[in-house]
């Protein structure tokens, strides 16, 4: 679980980042490779929930997590100035808070 977290929040936050509008890096990432980047965190986070939820319980979990990290992601740089590194560990800690709460 805690690689699934992990590979879905910097899979969104690669999505993110190869966006126009995006606030993280001074010049976005191409759209191959962050959606590229996306497409294999999301694959691998999806192998890992595999162990835990059937294949399609475990799509639409990932799948719901990331509409989820798109939506606070914009929120949050909204409103606050974060430097790359700060945002994407403090990403990867509450990730992995939410996904050990839902454990439970």
């Amino acid at each position: 679980m805690l690689i699934a977290a992990t590979a879905l929040w910097l899979g969104a936050l690669s999505a993110y980042c190869s966006s126009r509008q995006q606030l993280l890096l001074e010049h976005p990432l191409s759209k191959l490779s962050g959606w590229g980047v996306f497409v294999i965190f999301f694959f691998i986070a999806w192998l890992f929930l595999l162990g835990d939820y059937s294949s399609l319980s475990a799509f639409f979990l990932a799948f719901s997590y990331v509409m989820a990290a798109w939506l606070a992601t914009i929120f949050i740089l909204g409103h606050f100035q974060l430097s790359l590194w700060k945002f994407g560990s403090a990403g990867i800690a509450l990730s992995i808070a939410i996904f050990y709460v839902g454990l439970m």
